[in-house]
């Protein structure tokens, strides 16, 4: 079902330069977990490249539909396999304090319920948002690199993968049946005396 995720942030950063690091949407991969590319195809046009449900990438344009300087940035996709929207508000707390909300809407995921289900074992949209506007917060407060950013959100990645694999109907299987090979062999083991069993998983 369609999805709506709201968040926000507060950054120690001047409104003006929070505003025009965000307009360049070719700076969205810089901090987002799930983007990969944001290019521009033309005026108010740009191709986004994303990873979709288990590593799946998706492709779609987008139409930037609102554009107040430093205020509000708005898009929706207009084709392609993915169908969003998104919209940032940015209110000035003062000289050096900006107030950012997000609002980021989901259309029904590829693949109709089997799609929804693989897109939630994977990630978590308000998590995943809210952990963007925090990678987002540390480039404009100069605490870290876009590379340093990237990196981080690579291994957490891949962590996340390992344990959404884990949880999945899959994982539990596998998981099951090694617990219980184990336990098998162990068992015989028993039986036979001085037979020793070893087992070594490795991941």
């Amino acid at each position: 079902m369609p999805q709506r995720v709201e968040s926000s942030v507060v950054v120690n950063a001047p409104v003006n330069q929070v505003y025009s690091y965000w307009q360049n949407l070719e700076n969205l991969p810089n901090f987002m977990t799930n983007v990969e590319e944001v290019r521009s195809t033309g005026p108010g046009m740009t191709h986004w490249v994303i990873k979709g449900p288990l590593g799946v990438k998706m492709e779609f344009d987008a139409q930037t539909t609102r554009e107040e300087e430093n205020s509000a940035l708005a898009w929706n996709s207009l084709d392609g396999n993915v169908q969003t929207s998104g919209e940032v508000n940015f209110q000035e707390l003062g000289p050096e304090r900006t107030r950012i909300e997000v609002t980021m809407n989901y259309a029904d995921p590829p693949g109709g319920r089997i799609g929804e289900v693989s897109s939630r074992m994977v990630a978590n949209p308000q998590l995943m948002v809210d952990q963007d506007l925090q990678y987002f917060k540390e480039i404009m407060e100069g605490r870290a690199t876009p590379e340093e950013i990237q990196q981080r959100a690579s291994a957490a990645n891949a962590q996340s993968g390992i344990a959404a694999f884990l949880a999945s109907g899959t994982g539990l299987l596998v998981v099951g049946g090694a617990i219980l090979l184990l336990l098998l062999l162990r068992g015989r083991g028993r039986k036979s005396g001085n037979k020793k069993s070893r087992i070594v998983f490795e991941f």
